[in-house]
């Protein structure tokens, strides 16, 4: 079944419905907060797929990826969920903005381009456009809910999409990876880099924005390499008005530290904290945490 929503989200009206995939890993209060449809990804782990959605379906996928031995598989939303979620969508609105993961990353961009296909071929009145957000996870959370909030306030479609567009140019995505050895399992990094990075202790600060994907620093504790993410931080916000979301992947005390932090350090028009969504952090492994962040 699709998100539940409740009966004033349902009822209410807009000049813009926005669509996502659950790789926001929003919230069942902030999906409804901020009037949003999500088309739900899969995940598939030791010969079990589990649905994503609000319910938290994936709430333990962190400590059975730890005791795995099998590399899970992370599947985008078919067609036909993309296709329910923006018919539930031009009950809203028929003016409709789906916001996928990068085409880089993802086959979500493409199913929801045929999703939108069907959309139309049933309801010709129907004006959707499907943007590529050119990131994932906690920065896609942050272009969503940019552009739901442009929606919100009543702009037009046009005007909801330059949102999004803007906030996608911005965004940073900065985290701790706690360990290569889920990358290495991948086949994404060679063993003797795998090798040399557990010996040394090494704690790799990665970047995942757009046209910047790479490490950026190699710290040997996770105090240092926490301390290079809030340096990032700071080096684009301070100052500014800041939209942050937290991300961690099973280490909640690392991410309160850094939420705790930023509302102490930056005039926050928004900041909260997510779990690291599966669809990355399949590869990443537990104990990531970090944060994505743009400023006005």
């Amino acid at each position: 079944m699709p998100f539940s929503r409740s009966s004033h989200m349902r009822d209410k009206k807009s000049n813009v419905a926005i669509v996502t995939d659950s790789a926001v890993a929003f919230s069942a209060e902030q999906i409804d907060e901020l009037g949003i449809f999500v088309a739900r990804m899969e995940i598939t782990i030791d010969g079990v797929t589990l649905i994503d959605g609000a319910k938290m379906e994936l709430s333990g996928f962190y400590s059975n990826l730890a005791a795995s031995e099998s590399v899970p598989t992370t599947s985008a939303p078919k067609p036909a969920e993309y296709l329910a979620q923006i018919q539930q969508a031009s009950e809203v609105s028929n003016n409709v903005l789906c916001v996928t993961v990068s085409a880089k990353l993802s086959a979500a961009h493409d199913a929801a381009t045929v999703g939108a296909e069907m959309a139309v071929d049933q309801n010709p009145d129907l004006n959707i456009r499907v943007f590529d957000s050119g990131t994932a996870a906690s920065s896609q959370a942050l272009i969503v809910s940019a552009a739901a909030r442009a929606a919100n306030a009543g702009k037009s479609l046009e005007e909801v999409e330059a949102k999004a567009s803007k906030v996608a140019k911005n965004v940073r995505l900065i985290a701790m990876l706690d360990t290569l050895r889920f990358i290495h399992r991948s086949g994404r990094v060679p063993k003797i880099a795998f090798w040399a990075t557990s010996v040394l202790n090494i704690k790799p600060v990665m970047e995942f924005s757009v046209g910047k994907i790479g490490g950026i620093a190699r710290p040997r504790s996770t105090k240092k390499a926490l301390s290079r993410v809030r340096k990032e931080m700071a080096r684009d916000l301070s100052g500014k008005k800041a939209h942050i979301n937290v991300i961690h992947a099973d280490a909640y005390e690392n991410a309160e530290s850094i939420r705790d932090w930023a509302n102490q350090n930056f005039d926050c028009a928004e900041l909260f904290v997510t779990q690291f969504h599966p669809f990355m952090g399949a590869h990443t492994g537990p104990g990531l945490v970090g944060a994505s962040w743009w400023a006005e």
